[in-house]
């Protein structure tokens, strides 16, 4: 594949560094200068961490982009390690199985490469450390059974390094760059630098317990002159992809139905919660909601998408979070052609059906579950993208959005989020949509 500028000047900067960070905005091609890179600096051993989506997006990628006859694997617990393996690809959610960390810290790689490396943000996770190691309460970190040190180099990329605040960067500037965060190397102190917190009480009785609520960051400046040189981002705008469209799609349903489903809803905690970034709270007062409203809107979606597609759309992606949403969806578009991913779908079917959907002739609606379609993939088949139900996590929609930009999009991207007019819906979807449109606005 031919490469843009900015992806040679990408693959550059990583090639010349032990360890750096390229958090380019997505679809802006971070796949590509990374292999790119691994070929100018004449890596022998690769290894990857990426998502269950972005592992057949990654071998797709090696074919594409290297230069070198390379054996590429996906490795899961399952499997064991080939010995002619060159470039070893696994997931984040395999790597700290016992058996498949064994194998991969068995070798030494000439090249690690968290992709999504956002999803190592917390020590209170066993994935990260696996990746970055054990660190003990006195700040101590332990790498000789981490990912990350049986690698020569290590190369992070993502479009949204720090998803919820500056602490999201504590593990892996912590294990990559010590000394430029030096003294500030537990993670209490890290926090107490670059973050403004309030502790919260949950719970009551021998139940409660108390958790930080992070309210902003602070002292950003000089967080920023820390890792001046070890991160390059360039936004979909600065290499020319054109942004989408957002906008809200209000439905007029039954009135029966909206009442029904605003029976146990309080707007005023849920707004509240939306405000103060309180996905567990959030998540709580929208459980039933969303869940009875998402059916109410698959329906109405199926007359308008129907509608839509009789008439001169070629191609659209609908965005879902509960299972029997998808179930409706499929039901009423199923003569127009319909395929997508989900949690539940194998690696080699998620490539498949990518690729089913990219031809002019195959199906025409793909249905993307928002957590397991959100990264790596392309549907720029698609200009038009509709959410039948949101996240409560405004990054997790920021990234679904993105994927129907590409540089070969030829259509200003549309994003529509379906709300049911009139209702408690309504003013809960405009939030959320506010929230994902200034993400995407930052972090231009």
């Amino acid at each position: 594949m031919k490469p843009f500028p900015h992806q040679i000047e990408g693959a550059r900067f990583l090639s010349k560094r032990d360890f750096a960070f390229l958090a380019d905005a997505p679809r802006v091609g971070k796949t590509g200068a990374a292999i790119m890179a691994t070929d100018i600096s004449l890596a022998r051993s690769v290894l990857v961490v990426t998502t269950a989506s972005g592992r057949p997006v990654w071998r797709k990628g090696f074919a594409d982009w290297t230069a070198f006859d390379r054996n590429v694997q996906i490795v899961t617990p399952k499997e064991k390690l080939a010995d002619a393996t060159d470039v070893a690809i696994t997931g984040w959610p395999n790597v700290a199985n016992p058996k498949l960390l064994f194998q991969l810290l068995a070798r030494r790689w000439s090249v690690v490469i968290l992709d999504e490396s956002h999803y190592g943000k917390s020590f209170d996770a066993k994935r990260t450390c696996a990746v970055f190691g054990e660190m003990d309460t006195s700040g101590l970190l332990d790498p000789t059974r981490a990912i990350a040190g049986a690698g020569d180099r290590l190369w992070c990329l993502s479009g949204t390094p720090m998803p919820n605040s500056p602490l999201d960067l504590f593990p892996v500037l912590r294990f990559g760059a010590p000394d430029r965060i030096d003294p500030y190397l537990t993670e209490e102190d890290f926090l107490n630098q670059f973050c403004k917190w309030r502790p919260k009480k949950i719970g009551n009785g021998p139940y409660a317990r108390t958790v930080r609520v992070i309210m902003e960051g602070k002292n950003l400046d000089d967080l920023r002159q820390r890792i001046d040189g070890l991160m390059l981002r360039r936004t979909q705008q600065d290499v020319g992809i054109t942004a989408p469209i957002y906008d809200t799609l209000p439905l007029i349903v039954p009135a029966k139905a909206r009442k029904e489903a605003e029976k146990t809803a309080d707007l005023e905690k849920i707004l509240a919660a939306i405000d103060a970034d309180n996905t567990t709270s959030l998540d709580m007062h929208l459980g039933p909601l969303r869940r009875l409203t998402g059916g109410i809107k698959a329906r109405a979606i199926v007359d308008l998408v129907k509608e839509e597609l009789g008439n001169d759309l070629d191609k659209i992606v609908l965005a879902f979070w509960h299972r029997d949403v998808a179930d409706i969806l499929i039901e009423g578009l199923e003569k127009f052609g319909v395929t997508g991913i989900d949690g539940s779908t194998p690696t080699n079917a998620r490539e498949a059906n990518v690729e089913a959907f990219s031809t002019p002739d195959g199906p025409r609606v793909f249905l993307a579950q928002i957590q397991a379609a959100g990264e790596a993939i392309d549907l720029s088949a698609a200009a038009e993208m509709i959410f039948v139900e949101m996240s409560s996590v405004p990054k997790d929609g920021s990234q679904m959005a993105l994927r129907i930009t590409n540089h070969n999009q030829k259509q200003r991207p549309r994003v529509r989020v379906a709300t049911i007019a009139g209702s408690i819906d309504e003013p809960i979807q405009n939030a959320l949509l506010r929230k994902m449109k200034t993400i995407n606005e930052v972090m231009k």
